[in-house]
């Protein structure tokens, strides 16, 4: 299979100048809230963040803290005692209904 030259040169500068197309953002339930700036700020430094109902509010806490361990492990902050109070407090506030 042959590619055309400039396609191929056209994929390589745009992945040097940091032009990746990103995934759309999802609408955060009380997008204006401090938690949802939260999660759009500080995790979406590495992903699209989920919305709070693809977990229940017993599992948002073991998440955030698994993706805190993430970040110090790739060099960036953590979140603050109270960035991670406010941020899981808003996801168990949006959270999935228990699962049975």
């Amino acid at each position: 299979m042959t590619r055309s030259p400039s396609l191929l040169a056209l994929g390589l500068l745009l992945t040097a100048c940091g032009e990746t197309p990103q995934p759309a953002r999802p609408d955060y339930p009380a997008a204006d809230s401090a938690g949802a700036r939260l999660l759009t700020s500080r995790c979406m430094t590495c992903h699209v963040a989920p919305l709070p109902s693809v977990h229940t509010a017993a599992e948002w806490a073991h998440v955030v803290e698994r993706m805190q361990m993430r970040m110090r492990s790739k060099g960036y902050p953590p979140l603050s005692e109270q960035e991670s109070a406010t941020l899981v407090d808003y996801l168990q506030a949006h959270a999935a209904a228990e699962r049975p």
